[in-house]
């Protein structure tokens, strides 16, 4: 059961801190566990939740799925990025997340599209090969970016996040959950935060605020 702390009419993130916005972990193959979640302001344009600037996207250097090295912010800058945190044999809580964002860019105009980077860090890098994480999101969309790497980059990425994430159990024979954050993280193209999308938002909703902070993005330029 999925737990949402939600603040009253009127109550913006400023007013309840960052603390209030907690992500939540989810076990794959289980309910996700308990999360609180912010919701945006009445006047806000977006359904999703609004993070402030000082969430930013994590400055790491990792290995991508063709088995190169990818700076993070470098080879994402301009771009609107959406950073997700998972595994390739999570059987519900990823697949669902990685459809939903492969939906929502299908619903965009390519030009649209084009402004977008989808990332999936791996929190099981001893399963989660280059290959497999290719094989893995080219099944959504070709166009997203996996990473791996040292768990301890990857945990030093998903604390800058702010998503938490746990180390793989020790199991000899590979039949394991991993513990990780059920939402998506998304950054401007300055890599600064900019929305926070819930598990299960659905790919419709996700278009709607991404073509919203598309046009405010290039508003703003």
């Amino acid at each position: 059961m999925r737990v949402s702390a939600r603040p009253g009419p009127g109550t913006g993130l400023a007013a309840i801190g960052l603390a209030a916005v907690l992500l939540g972990a989810a076990a794959c193959g289980g309910e996700p566990a308990p999360a609180a979640v912010v919701d945006s302001t009445p006047a806000s344009p977006y359904k999703a939740t609004m993070l402030p600037a000082s969430y930013t996207l994590p400055d790491v250097t990792m290995t991508d799925a063709n088995g190169r090295p990818y700076d993070l912010p470098k080879r994402t800058r301009g771009k609107v990025t959406l950073l997700f945190f998972g595994f390739a044999n999570c059987p519900d809580v990823c697949p669902t997340t990685m459809a939903d964002a492969a939906g929502a860019l299908r619903l965009l105009t390519p030009a649209e599209r084009a402004r977008i980077q989808v990332v999936f860090i791996t929190a099981d890098p001893a399963r989660d090969t280059p290959a497999a994480l290719k094989d893995y999101l080219g099944r959504f969309d070709p166009s997203f970016v996996g990473l791996t790497g040292p768990w301890k980059t990857i945990e030093r990425a998903a604390g800058v996040a702010k998503v938490p994430v746990s180390p793989a159990p020790k199991n000899p024979k590979g039949n394991y959950q991993v513990q990780h954050g059920s939402n998506v993280m998304t950054y401007g193209p300055d890599g600064s935060g900019r929305l926070l999308f819930p598990y299960q938002f659905g790919s419709a909703d996700m278009a709607k605020d991404l073509r919203t902070l598309l046009y405010k993005e290039r508003k703003a330029a």
